[in-house]
């Protein structure tokens, strides 16, 4: 018998990764549901629990959610809103994927990197700040590094210099709006990075992203990086496995640098995008996704 599965992100139409998903689940003959966070609601008291969905204001029925956004809130106060819509369907007994903890752990670069930090695997020298006479001095000791929002994805927002007087630039008008100032030291590596796709505690694909023009340091795929299949190592595998197990995520894309000390891990990423690694490899991530999800509802 099919399930219900519903795949939440707040675009006002699916994009690209989430049709794969519903693409992936209606043809393992579940029925998918596309839905906003903005629209689903928790109610509960006098002896009742339940999740509805505004268009209906009939409770949720689904047997598992794939978690790909919380989307945009203007308000710490609506944001806690969503995070605890998701928390009560977790109560609820119902899968989601990730765990909406786990979800805002990992866009948490500070807090996702220390984790790791803290369990054994290697990441770039971190620090964040809140002063910017702070943020020159560790520059002015560190050479090469990247100022990074602390929540944003694809490499934007990502600074690279070696200049002490650029960084205090930045980190002054980072200061100025309230925001932290979150420093790495830059990793020197080849012209390409590596992105492993981890379901479960399966690599399911992996593949460089390598840099086109001379003009850019960033390998993100969206800033024009060329996709390029290759086969992991033992301890790559064993490296983005860890990572990903650590931040309590059922699949990730894991970016990890080669160093000249080794691997080192960038970032884990709990809603990764798969255009590029399907571009390079043929294999698309949204139906181990959703055979993953079928097997947490099954167990």
């Amino acid at each position: 018998m099919g399930l219900r599965i519903a795949i939440v992100h707040d675009a006002p139409s699916p994009p690209w990764s989430v049709r794969q998903l519903i693409i992936a689940a209606e043809s393992r003959g579940h029925t998918a549901l596309y839905l906003r966070p903005s629209n689903i609601v928790s109610v509960f008291g006098f002896g009742e629990t339940g999740v509805f969905y505004t268009s209906s204001l009939s409770k949720l029925a689904v047997d598992a959610v794939v978690l790909r956004d919380l989307g945009f809130t203007a308000t710490l106060e609506s944001l806690l809103r969503r995070i605890n819509v998701f928390q009560h369907l977790e109560f609820l007994g119902i899968p989601v994927v990730n765990s909406v903890r786990s979800l805002l752990t990992a866009r948490d670069k500070y807090l996702s990197l220390l984790i790791l930090s803290l369990n054994g695997v290697p990441v770039p020298r971190t620090a964040v700040v809140e002063d910017a006479n702070t943020a020159m001095r560790i520059a002015s000791q560190w050479g090469s590094v990247v100022i990074k929002p602390l929540i944003g994805s694809m490499g934007l927002g990502a600074v690279k210099t070696d200049d002490p007087d650029i960084v205090y630039t930045i980190a002054r008008t980072l200061q100025r709006f309230g925001q932290p100032i979150y420093i790495q030291q830059y990793i020197e590596k080849p012209h390409r990075d590596i992105r492993i796709f981890v379901v479960g505690d399966d690599i399911v694909a992996s593949y460089y992203r390598v840099q086109t023009s001379s003009n850019t340091w960033k390998t993100n795929i969206s800033q024009g990086a060329k996709p390029v299949p290759m086969k992991p190592d033992e301890e790559l595998c064993r490296i983005a496995l860890r990572a990903t197990k650590v931040l309590g995520l059922h699949y990730a894309g894991v970016d990890i640098a080669e160093s000249s000390e080794g691997y080192v891990v960038l970032e884990v990423n709990a809603s990764p995008n798969w255009r590029g690694l399907t571009m390079a490899t043929g294999i698309n991530p949204a139906y181990h996704i959703i055979d993953y999800v079928v097997k947490l509802v099954k167990k």
